[in-house]
């Protein structure tokens, strides 16, 4: 591994100091061998229930350390940067007559992992095709509910299970042996499932979907 390395590393087990499961995730990007460094980063969930009680800038240098050896890091961080995502279309006014957001700005980021890369990049396509309404104000906010509404309504529930602080020592394990659980749990969190798939795992992921968007008194873009 190093700078040269042809794939990313994401870690879903996010460990602190003390070694305890943290509601969050790890990631570590191979930025070429011309560059010579790697993008290394952390992310912690929070809720207005449960708010995220972490110095995400320790937690950097501590994850950037657990790293080291594999991925053949020397020296201090350089450059830290951070932000807070509003995740899972927890977005309001996303639209006007003659605008529109897209990516992150609309809230297009997967709950269960920070992820928007791809949502950024299917919204500006999505826009794309609304080039001939005359008003975006009510028809772009309707597109994103159609295209996200239920994987993100369920998406936020199971990423708000992620920040009770019990849940997570629990059941994290647990998840993390099987196989079939975590061949899942990349698939819904890597945005996997499309309408055109007719499997079990993908009819329950939509099923659930449905349920959870009628139970939320907001629902993902309004």
């Amino acid at each position: 591994s190093g700078a040269r390395d042809e794939w990313i590393s994401s870690h879903l087990e996010l460990r602190g100091a003390g070694g305890e499961l943290l509601s969050g995730y790890g990631w570590v990007f191979p930025l070429g061998a011309e560059a010579g460094e790697v993008n290394v980063g952390v992310g912690t969930l929070a809720t207005a229930k449960r708010p995220a009680d972490v110095r995400l800038r320790s937690l950097l240098e501590l994850y950037t350390d657990q790293r080291r050896e594999e991925w053949q890091i020397e020296g201090a961080v350089r450059a830290p940067a951070s932000a807070l995502l509003p995740m899972g279309g927890a977005v309001s006014g996303v639209a006007g007559r003659n605008w529109a957001l897209i990516g992150d700005a609309a809230g297009c980021v997967n709950p269960l992992n920070g992820e928007g890369i791809d949502y950024g990049l299917e919204t500006g396509r999505s826009l794309v095709e609304l080039f001939d309404e005359a008003d975006w104000s009510r028809a772009w906010p309707a597109t994103l509910r159609r295209h996200y509404g239920e994987a993100f309504s369920i998406a936020r529930r199971l990423a708000g299970l992620l920040t009770v602080p019990r849940f997570l020592p629990a059941a994290g394990p647990v998840g993390m042996r099987s196989r079939v659980l975590m061949t899942v749990a990349l698939r819904v969190m890597g945005n996997l499932v499309t309408e055109a798939d007719r499997d079990v795992v993908a009819r329950a992921w939509r099923t659930a979907g449905k349920l959870s968007l009628k139970l939320d008194a907001r629902p993902p873009f309004t």
